[in-house]
């Protein structure tokens, strides 16, 4: 970019690029990643817990080390704390775990091609895949808003021109760990898991 000056002569910028996403089912490589639960360290130590989740550091190495070798990039929630939105108001789950600091991160500092930012679920194409993100934070059981949603993105998609139909959220629908304190063998989320199997199975 320039500017013409008065005197003739002509003042220009840095120059910068960037590269246009690929049309919906444009037959081109198209390389993906998509990672959530990011944790919180700072490089210098000045955590006030030592070692605290030491992880986000290797992962936000590993992400830049390798950026040549990936053309977008999805991020499906904790980005510095836990989970999308504020207790006890606003999440649908009754619990602690997020604090309130998440939701405004997630709605002013990043862009989200949602309609509501309230409302983090949202479409989006890239390429030959076609993402349908969900809030897990919000009801998606049968007869919800959200599920209506996750409905129509789902049934939208062109498999022809777009074999990758990507379905992310947040919480897990299910997983069989014993880690977990308190709970042994299989533990879900208590919402909306059978009624997103169904969907998905339809």
């Amino acid at each position: 970019m320039g500017h013409h000056l008065s005197n003739g002569s002509y003042v220009w910028s840095k120059t910068f690029s960037f590269k246009s996403s690929p049309y919906p089912g444009q037959d081109s490589l198209q390389r993906v990643t998509i990672f959530g639960d990011m944790g919180k360290a700072e490089r210098d130590g000045s955590n006030e817990y030592l070692d605290y989740q030491p992880g986000s550091l290797n992962t936000t190495d590993q992400l830049f080390k390798d950026l040549k070798n990936f053309d977008i990039v999805f991020h499906i929630g904790d980005i510095t704390g836990n989970h999308e939105r504020d207790w006890p108001t606003e999440s649908f789950y009754e619990n602690k775990d997020s604090g309130g600091e998440c939701g405004v991160l997630a709605e002013t500092v990043f862009y989200v091609p949602a309609e509501n930012t309230a409302k983090l679920w949202y479409s989006t194409d890239y390429g030959m895949f076609h993402f349908c993100i969900a809030d897990s934070e919000h009801d998606w059981r049968e007869g919800t808003e959200q599920y209506q949603f996750i409905e129509r993105c789902l049934a939208s998609a062109d498999r022809r021109k777009q074999p990758w139909l990507i379905f992310a959220a947040h919480r897990v629908l299910g997983y069989s760990s014993a880690w977990y304190p308190g709970h042994s063998g299989s533990f879900e989320e208590p919402m909306g898991r059978e009624s997103l199997q169904r969907l998905r199975q339809k």
